[in-house]
């Protein structure tokens, strides 16, 4: 609370001015003279595109284009941008008079010039370019167009009547010459009615027909419209297409309308004082004036009006409130308007703000409210007044005003330019300091102060404790200009920036921006009525279904009839919106404003490669022409250009874009199959037709299927002839390598066999000499035979690679007994073959086993101390080839190694370790090796009772193939 010291000196500055405050309503309520109620028109001229500012005439075609004939060519508008065409596009005259839209969708024109065009599917078709208009032949400028029922295309012009046909053939019928002449349908049948003067024809099916002019009526204008018309400087007529019904008549001073239910007298007048040339009602019941030098107005609705305040230096409202009964309207200059009815009282304050802290300001009343006790509290820049039935009080020591609430304990809590205040109601002095900081809007909300700056907003309790809820609430760091309270005990905040946002004790519950509908997100009103929320933005007026989530939203703005889109203050009353803006107090009954809203879709042009298409469903694009460049235009005069538009290029991408331009570009699309899909929404939601159109981007030669399945042949083809030439020089030269390797192996064969023959025959040669030291010469001589026939047998398979089983048992059983005869037949041998193994199919390595026979004799069985020696040699067939199993019953291996040692170096034997290297040598050579496996046999107590050695054999001795040596290789296998 303030300190009586501070009290007293405020009590003391009001008292100083009491005698001022007896003037302030002086005068007050004066009956004002000095406004004008009219019609929020839109205006369009050159600066908004318009081709010219002289509008001759205009038309709306079959798309929902209008269409304005200027001075300076033709302009086509589809609601946001203008289509301008000149002699350059192909009009014979830049100046043209009148316009005609057909069912075709043809614009027919008629220039200053005794010629005709139209325009149709992006072309202008004029005389010079198009045969079948060449057969016209005029004497005059075109003075009306009229389209018959079964769609031929008439036109008079002066002293001429021209037929083009649904099928394009050309009539032409002369007439005389008139002052006045009637065309229209017929109205009983095909072609026209055509009355000149008094005379009345039919023509049709290329004839024309005098008939009474009872049977086919005249003009339809009733006497007593045509008794005003007398008075006025008509410049044009609009008429009925249909009926000749006029619908306007155009003067140099304005514009009338006919009631179009009895025709029979003028409704009301528009845009006084200006030169109307024609007027046109559009498919969303929009009314477009053309004017001579002003451009084009266009009337959205007739259901709202606006009160200009002429003598005013202001227009501008910024508070609107209901007190009995009368719209109370604050606006500058200290003037309030009281609108009851078609009257408007002014309260005129403006010279008791000379004595306020803000003379010399606009002094701009900014708040109204009606007190508990039916007194009247006003605030605006500097004075804050309370005007009861006993008098009133104010406070002139206040700084610029900027919300007001009464509480329910009857103080009035107060924003104002340099703190929030609580005052009491009685004599307006200051009993607290709620915060000490600018202020742009109050509210005491769930038994605490709500306090909105243009930093954010803040809460003080009642002990006057400060808290930001920026901190925790980014959105509620934007300015804050209006709290509004609902009924279910909602909080909702406009903001300039997050648009509004809904809270419940103390806590955002929601927050309505641009996304959920509304224009704008920069808020400067509320106002709450039943269900509805309405919001005043910077960008129109917003209705708001609270009782709904996700909330409908509907916006009027300058399409839908008002003067600006800045809306100040709002009030609502039952049906009747007030709005408050920088143009006036604008009101409207929210049910009468009609649902005429329509949205059409149109494709103005499509580019491939720079150059403009023909517009078609479907297009083929080569690959060096895959630019595409797509022009369109959402047709919404409800709308005022806002339009948005969802579109998707389905191949490309399944995702739906949205975007607010009129030009969509792909500048480089792959090849493939695409379908362009899109769509127009208009501001009341209203979403157009789609239009689809299909794209076939080729690829280049070098992407198609079939060159990609050349050139990967050939790509094949070259790295298969690479590679093979590579591994043919790898396989050169290994085989080279191997060639070379082989050759040594055999070169080291035939050094091994050449080692073990020399061994075998001095082996032999000793038994020999020891026959003739015993002197038996019989053994001697049948011992050299057989050793002569061993050694040829010998030398003759030492030549082979390998041997038959049959060849070389027979090999071993003549080694075999001659050892006998040589160790005086002191063992015995067994040579078998199992009944599976073919033994003259199956070849081993020559003289293979007989190293390991020998070595069994003699290191074995001739040690041998008691018993005779045997040798078993058995050839036996397995799943992977054959065995060959040589088994003795001599000494074993452990001690013939002791015997020996003990040997002279010279007849130590040398077969068994030839044989092993021979053998690790051939398996170098073979596709699959050969084994060796060397088993010592023990009895029961572990005593040697001889060897075993097996040696498998695979069932076909195969040597790795060696290239440029078939024969070679060939010869070794067959040998």
């Amino acid at each position: 609370m303030t300190t009586p010291v501070v009290i007293a000196v405020e009590l003391s500055m009001i008292t100083k001015r009491t005698i001022q405050t007896l003037l302030l309503f002086t005068g007050l309520v004066t009956a004002c003279t000095s406004y004008a109620q009219e019609y929020n028109y839109i205006h369009y001229d050159v600066k908004d595109g318009l081709a010219g500012s002289t509008i001759y005439d205009l038309c709306q075609d079959k798309d929902g284009f209008i269409w304005f004939a200027t001075e300076a060519g033709i302009s086509r508008f589809d609601g946001t941008h203008f289509k301008n065409f000149t002699t350059s596009d192909g009009l014979p005259e830049t100046e043209i008079l009148k316009l005609f839209a057909d069912s075709k969708g043809r614009i027919w024109m008629a220039p200053f010039k005794n010629t005709v065009c139209y325009y149709y599917n992006g072309k202008i078709h004029n005389q010079e370019n198009d045969p079948v208009l060449k057969k016209i032949n005029l004497s005059a400028v075109i003075g009306f167009f009229r389209e018959s029922s079964d769609q031929d295309v008439g036109f008079y012009a002066y002293n001429s009547f021209t037929v083009v046909s649904a099928n394009n053939t050309i009539t032409q019928y002369k007439s005389n010459e008139s002052s006045g002449a009637l065309l229209r349908p017929n109205p009983h049948g095909k072609g026209f009615q055509l009355n000149i003067d008094d005379s009345c024809y039919v023509v049709a099916n290329g004839k024309m027909i005098p008939v009474p002019c009872a049977n086919v009526g005249s003009m339809n204008i009733d006497p007593k419209l045509n008794k005003v018309k007398a008075g006025l400087k008509i410049t044009a007529e609009d008429y009925d297409p249909g009926y000749n019904h006029v619908l306007f008549t155009n003067t140099w001073y304005g514009s009338y309308m006919v009631d179009t239910v009895t025709f029979d007298h003028y409704e009301e007048p528009f845009l006084k004082g200006k030169q109307i040339s024609h007027a046109l009602v559009d498919s969303e019941k929009n009314i477009w004036f053309a004017t001579l030098g002003e451009g084009v107005y266009k009337l959205a609705s007739r259901e709202f009006k606006t009160h200009f305040f002429c003598e005013n230096k202001s227009q501008e409202i910024f508070s609107l409130a209901k007190i009995n009964g009368k719209i109370y309207a604050g606006t500058a200059f200290g003037k309030i308007y009281l609108l009851h009815g078609k009257v408007i009282d002014t309260i005129n304050a403006n010279k008791e703000f000379n004595t306020s802290l803000y003379y010399g300001s606009t002094n701009r009343v900014t708040c109204l409210q009606q007190l508990k006790d039916g007194s009247l509290l006003m605030g605006s820049d500097g004075l804050l007044v309370k005007k009861t039935s006993k008098g009133t009080v104010f406070n002139t020591r206040i700084y610029a005003i900027k919300s007001i609430e009464e509480l329910a304990n009857g103080m009035v809590l107060v924003g104002t330019a340099k703190r929030a205040l609580l005052l009491h109601p009685n004599d307006l002095s200051i009993q607290d300091t709620i915060f000490p900081s600018r202020t742009t809007c109050v509210c005491f909300y769930n038994n605490n102060y709500y306090i909105g700056t243009v930093n954010g907003l803040y809460v003080a309790n009642l002990n006057n404790q400060v808290r930001y809820l920026g901190d925790s609430v980014p959105s509620l760091r934007q300015r804050i200009s209006y709290f509004c309270k609902s009924p279910d005990g909602l909080l909702y905040i406009a903001t300039y920036g997050a648009g509004i946002i809904c809270m419940k004790n103390d806590q955002v519950v929601n927050q309505i921006t641009t996304q959920e509908g509304i224009s704008s997100n920069i808020c400067r009103t509320l106002f709450i009525n039943n269900d509805f929320l309405w919001a005043g933005t910077d960008k129109g007026l917003n209705k708001i279904n609270i009782s709904q989530t996700p909330y409908p939203v509907t916006t009027y703005s300058t399409s839908d009839g008002l003067p600006t889109n800045i809306i100040n203050a709002v009030y609502v009353d039952s049906n009747i919106i007030y709005a408050g803006s920088p143009a006036g107090v604008t009101w409207f009954n929210e049910t009468k404003t009609g649902h005429y809203s329509k949205c059409n879709l149109r494709i103005l042009d499509i580019s491939v490669g720079n150059k403009s298409q023909p517009l078609k469903d479907n297009y083929r694009l080569g690959y060096q022409e895959n630019s595409l460049k797509i022009s369109y235009a959402g047709i919404s005069f409800k709308s005022g250009g806002n339009i948005w538009y969802r579109y998707r290029l389905k191949g490309l991408t399944d995702t739906w874009d949205s975007t607010l331009q009129n030009v969509l570009e792909y500048p480089s699309l792959p090849p493939g199959n695409y379908e362009f899909e899109l769509i127009a929404i208009n501001k009341k939601g209203i979403v157009s037709d789609p239009v689809k159109i299909a794209f076939i981007v080729d690829a280049p030669f070098w992407q198609t299927l079939p060159f990609q399945i050349l050139f990967i042949a050939v790509v094949i083809l070259i790295t298969w002839l690479l590679v093979a030439w590579r591994f043919s020089i790898l396989r050169r030269k290994e085989q080279e390598k191997t060639s070379v390797q082989q050759k040594l192996n055999e070169l080291e064969q035939m050094a091994l066999r050449a080692q073990m023959n020399p061994h075998f025959i001095f082996n032999c040669l000793n038994s020999i000499q020891n026959f003739i030291i015993t002197n038996d010469l019989e053994s001697t001589n049948q011992y050299l035979t057989e050793f002569a026939q061993l050694i040829r047998q010998t030398l003759d398979n030492s030549e082979k690679s390998t041997i038959s089983i049959t060849n070389e048992i027979k090999y071993l059983k003549r080694y075999l007994e001659m050892e006998m005869m040589r160790f005086g037949h002191s063992f015995k041998y067994t040579v078998g073959v199992d009944a599976a193994l073919d033994p003259d199919m199956e070849h081993i390595p020559t003289m293979i086993l007989q190293p390991y026979i020998e070595n069994s004799i003699r290191h074995g069985i001739r040690y041998k101390e008691s018993g005779v020696g045997t040798i078993d040699i058995k050839f036996q067939k397995i799943s992977e080839g054959f065995l060959c199993i040589i088994q003795d019953n001599g000494i074993g291996r452990k001690k013939a190694s002791e015997y020996k040692s003990k040997m002279h170096v010279e007849y130590q034997s040398k077969g068994m370790s030839l044989t092993a290297e021979r053998i690790n040598i051939l398996n170098r050579q073979l596709s699959e090796p050969i084994t060796i496996e060397i088993n010592d046999l023990t009895d029961a107590h572990n005593q040697a009772t001889g060897t075993r050695i097996t040696l498998r054999f695979p069932y076909t001795i195969t040597f790795k193939p060696v290239k440029n040596d078939t024969n070679h290789y060939n010869r070794r296998r067959t040998q």
